[in-house]
């Protein structure tokens, strides 16, 4: 089953020339880290219902985790990120595609039917000016007593190069984070920081060396040791509330 999106579907040649190079570069990059993934898949899962919108699928880095539900509407800007998601899943009836803008009210008179339970917004509301009224929208698509899962840059410090590279407009806070949600009138179940480890890289990255892209070598030598940085992770947040991490996990409920 395809959504018609808000725009015709673009021909093959038109994959490149939507693609931001850098933004496209870092997912590609970013599906090299199969381990990192996994651990926000696993932090995600136990609030992920059966019918499910993901706000911004890229490349479907993360999409892969959530293919088992009754219903994944795979959503981005970018229309040929759509397209390639639309070629990868083509075999799952399961699987919808919809190119358009969570800002934008025609979205919500488009998908406002499939009564999602779970919306998913993953290193995307960063990249949105009007972040207020994207959080609105999920709101109202998401039905009574749904699940919001927001999952964005933390540390307005850690904010540089690779921030500007990739279309951030902002890192977050945890309280301003809250403010955002709560204002939006969803009920906060958890804010968490997460990633300890990669607060290291992304400064050294960012801030020190005026880096666009993170590099390969660092990635991979990142996805091999992430099995030691999450146990070692963990083993701190148990022992001490560490109000630290590269990014914030937040799981908050639309009233019922």
């Amino acid at each position: 089953m395809q959504l018609d999106s808000l725009s015709s579907p673009p021909r093959p040649s038109q994959l490149a020339e939507d693609r931001s190079p850098i933004g496209y570069e870092t997912l590609r990059r970013m599906a090299t880290v199969p381990r990192y993934n996994a651990w926000i898949a696993r932090e995600l899962t136990p609030h992920v219902g059966q019918r499910v919108l993901e706000v911004g699928c890229g490349i479907g880095n993360m999409s892969d985790y959530f293919l088992e539900r009754e219903l994944l509407v795979c959503m981005d800007m970018m229309p040929g990120h759509v397209e390639v998601i639309r070629r990868r899943y083509a075999h799952r009836a399961n699987v919808v595609t919809y190119a358009g803008d969570i800002t934008d009210p025609a979205t919500i008179t488009a998908l406002r039917a499939y009564c999602f339970d779970t919306v998913l917004c993953l290193n995307v509301l960063e990249h949105i000016a009007d972040e207020r009224t994207a959080v609105a929208h999920m709101y109202e698509l998401l039905r009574p007593g749904g699940c919001l899962l927001l999952f964005v840059p933390a540390g307005t410090y850690l904010y540089g190069t690779l921030d500007l590279a990739l279309g951030h407009h902002r890192r977050y806070e945890r309280n301003t984070l809250a403010t955002l949600v709560h204002t939006a009138g969803f009920r906060i179940e958890r804010l968490d920081y997460l990633n300890l480890a990669g607060m290291l890289g992304w400064w050294l990255n960012s801030r020190v060396l005026g880096r666009h892209l993170l590099p390969e070598g660092q990635l991979r030598l990142f996805n091999r040791l992430a099995p030691f940085f999450i146990a070692v992770e963990r083993l701190l947040r148990a022992l001490w509330n560490v109000p630290l991490g590269q990014s914030l996990l937040c799981v908050a409920r639309r009233s019922p």
